[in-house]
């Protein structure tokens, strides 16, 4: 199995084990790079990821190249309550909408902007766009510009040494 299959296979598993559970999926997924990765809900995940020198900021433009290489990449968003987070799924990036969700009070087809990598994401909300098993991009969780604009992606570096958190 090479690094994307390994990466899709972990995502895989991760979307029918966590349902409904953003954090648990992508933490399952961690857990297959990172030895005794702790659990952390989406908000707490992103300050984490921001914290570990092992973890490197990637722009959009690069996820899915990265991502066809079998490098592990969370996505995400802080929010009050709670945050989203996702993984960029290998696979040829697509353009983003093109499904049915519920929009000021009637269902609607939500319209594409433009091409994006693929996304594992799962969530104890109703939002379509944020159920995807790489049928979906990383800008349908949010399905916004002005939020998607927010969301910030860090890939993981193996070679790099982890020490004590600094925030």
């Amino acid at each position: 199995m090479n690094a994307a299959e390994k990466l899709k296979s972990a995502a895989d598993e991760a979307y029918n084990l966590h349902p409904v559970s953003c954090s648990h999926a992508v933490w399952h997924v961690i857990k297959q790079y990172v030895q005794g990765q702790t659990y952390f809900t989406a908000n707490a995940l992103l300050l984490q990821l921001e914290c570990d020198p092992r973890w490197k900021q990637v722009r959009a433009d690069e996820l899915q190249k990265l991502a066809n290489e079998g490098v592990l990449i969370v996505g995400g968003l802080a929010e009050s309550p709670n945050g989203h987070v996702v993984i960029v799924y290998p696979g040829a990036a697509k353009l983003s909408g093109g499904y049915k969700a519920a929009m000021n009070g009637k269902s609607d087809t939500v319209g594409s902007k433009g091409p994006y990598a693929l996304a594992m994401s799962r969530s104890m909300g109703s939002w379509p766009g944020a159920t995807s098993k790489g049928d979906k991009t990383v800008w349908d969780p949010w399905a916004n510009d002005k939020k998607f604009a927010k969301v910030k992606f860090w890939r993981f570096d193996p070679t790099a040494k982890k020490i004590s958190a600094a925030c």
